[in-house]
């Protein structure tokens, strides 16, 4: 007699109901497995607002990962993409998060175990280099960024958090030998780093299903000190106690509500000399004779509705629009003095005499909203790349875009959360790259160090407005017609491969099929698409890969990744291209036939 199999539990059932939508709606080509792990990093680290690519980013999982799927550092709530250009406060925070997600039905104790054999030479600030022997190459890339991250802020003392996640469906606590291996992990990695906070967190279907429902508030209160001051043509003045500021900014957990800095168009700029002085402000204490806000010209929030009640404002929506220098100083001053065992509510004595000055307007006019960005951040140095969202030339793109079927997240996880298929989706970053390898002829910046494409003097000649529309939409089918094609081929395995050959094959294959070694946006403008079939994409690769071997022999770099990041191999590309077009002879076998 055949036994009945057992029932499915709610919570498996709930979890793989929401996957099987979400991943049909956003993410359709995925397995369920990889799906599972894609949504496991969202899932649990929702308050750090990550993109669809910077969540694709930093999934290492594959052959010779050592145990872990995803890895990523973050410096004062600011998720790493760039080592070469690293800010931070006067007391740095610095939080690593490696993730394991396996779309299984229980904790496994050889999942902590391989975590056990790799995750504490990984973390070691002197990388062994016979680590390469049985760990791939995307993990140890994201462990030197670490490594750079902290090292860079050594003299500071940062804060230091290492969170370890296993994420499984499990709807059964740990087996005890698993937990003792838990807890082992975390007493070697406690020894390795002792002034860090370390957590190993088991994460279930049902803890799974929990924090996706824990959406971020769309509405927050402020609490103000008397009640504002308004005008005929709306707006209101407040003040606002630097205690009750803190808390408006901050989570439960005492930590950044990094969404409501989204459209600030600064980005925090360090031990600067203004910053030095908002500083040094606050040090003196609600004992001054100066208030704060005598000295600080205040911070301006724009919210789709304002609702006032007495001494507090309820603002939907709300978004720092200017004020970050204030808002990170006031932060670190109260995140100093919590470190020191000084309690900080909403009932603390310090900072409640002290007043910050706080702009609050309504709107829900996007054009209204990106004069009022733009009028309140012109007052100082601000570079073109940093008021990019507010740009003309930046909802253009966005409007061209959407004409074409895909969504410009011009402000970042705006169609995200609406729910669109991730193929639709285009980022800021990712656009910028394309046309940094296409256009700009650089695909070892993009993938170096892709920042520098959104930075002065970069950015204006990345988003020009001389550019044709019909040139950015082609770069980026470009680079994705690209990937597709690697994708599918067996010699380029793994994201890491891809990504060391990606931007120097696109930027290779819009030259041949141009027939120009340093093609213009006209011409990339007017390209048709349909040329770069695999075929020619295949001969393409193997033109790039001789050019790189040339290369490897004559600077003796055997590291497909430096030579990736490196000058070289994008000069070898160069010159050989630039040889074709002097001699006007290009090799026939790779011109694309019309």
């Amino acid at each position: 007699m055949v036994k009945n199999a057992l029932p499915t539990p709610n919570e498996i059932l709930l979890l793989d109901t929401r996957l099987r939508k979400q991943k049909k709606e956003t993410y359709p080509d995925l397995t369920d497995d990889e799906y599972f792990l894609v949504s496991s990093v969202d899932t649990l680290l929702r308050v750090k607002g990550l993109s669809s690519r910077q969540i694709e980013d930093g999934i290492v999982e594959g052959g010779n990962d050592g145990g872990i799927d995803a890895v990523y550092v973050f410096i004062d709530g600011h998720l790493v993409e760039d080592t070469t250009d690293i800010i931070a406060n006067e007391s740095p925070q610095i939080e690593l998060e490696v993730i394991q997600a396996k779309a299984e039905r229980g904790f496994k104790e050889v999942a902590i175990q391989r975590l056990l054999d790799h995750l504490p030479l990984l973390l070691q600030l002197d990388a062994d280099p016979e680590l390469g022997i049985e760990i791939n190459p995307q993990v140890l890339e994201r462990f030197e960024s670490f490594r750079a991250t902290y090292l860079a802020v050594a003299d500071k003392m940062p804060d230091l958090t290492i969170t370890v996640r296993y994420a499984t469906k499990s709807v059964e606590p740990p087996h005890e030998k698993v937990q003792a291996k838990v807890d082992r992990l975390e007493r070697k990695i406690k020894t390795d780093y002792p002034n860090a906070a370390v957590f190993v967190d088991l994460v279930g279907a049902s803890v799974l299903n929990a924090r996706t429902r824990d959406r971020k508030s769309a509405t927050l209160n402020l609490r103000l000190t008397e009640g504002p001051i308004s005008s005929e043509k709306g707006g209101l003045i407040c003040l606002v106690s630097l205690a009750d500021y803190y808390q408006f900014i901050t989570n439960g957990q005492n930590r950044l509500r990094d969404e409501i800095f989204e459209e600030n168009v600064r980005d925090f700029e360090g031990n600067t000399l203004i910053n030095r002085g908002i500083a040094d402000s606050l040090k003196q204490g609600d004992s001054a004779n100066p208030d704060f806000w005598w000295l600080n010209n205040g911070v301006t929030i724009l919210g789709r509705r304002v609702q006032p009640s007495g001494k507090r404002l309820d603002i939907e929506d709300p978004q720092i629009v200017n004020g970050l220098q204030t808002s990170r100083s006031v932060y670190q001053y109260f995140h100093n003095l919590i470190r020191q065992g000084v309690t900080v509510d909403g009932n603390s004595a310090e900072g409640r005499v002290r007043q910050l000055l706080v702009r609050v307007i309504e709107t829900t006019d996007d054009a209204v909203a990106a004069q009022i960005i733009k009028a309140t951040n012109s007052q100082n140095r601000v570079s073109a790349a940093n008021l990019r969202s507010a740009e003309p030339f930046q909802r253009d793109i966005e409007e061209y875009f959407k004409q074409r079927a895909l969504f410009y997240e011009r402000k970042k996880n705006h169609y995200k959360n609406l729910g669109k298929s991730r193929r639709q989706i285009v980022e800021v970053l990712e656009l910028a790259q394309a046309v940094g390898s296409i256009l700009r002829q650089q695909p070892n910046i993009a993938r170096r160090m892709p920042s520098a494409l959104l930075r002065d003097p970069e950015y204006g000649r990345v988003f020009s407005t001389s550019t044709p529309l019909e040139a950015y939409y082609n770069c980026l089918q470009i680079v994705r017609i690209t990937d597709k094609y690697l994708s599918l081929q067996g010699g380029v395995t793994g994201r890491h491969d891809r990504s060391n050959i990606r931007f120097h094959l696109a930027r290779s294959a819009a030259s041949f099929a141009l027939v120009s070694s340093r093609p213009k946006a006209s011409a990339v403008a007017k390209l048709d698409l349909s040329i770069l079939d695999d075929a020619f994409l295949k001969r393409v690769q193997e033109w790039v890969l001789v050019a790189r071997n040339a290369t490897e022999k004559a600077t003796g770099i055997s590291d497909a990744s430096i030579l990736a990041k490196g000058s070289e191999w994008a000069s070898e590309i160069d010159r050989r291209l630039s040889r074709y077009t002097q001699k006007v002879r290009w090799p026939k076998a790779l011109i694309a036939p019309r």
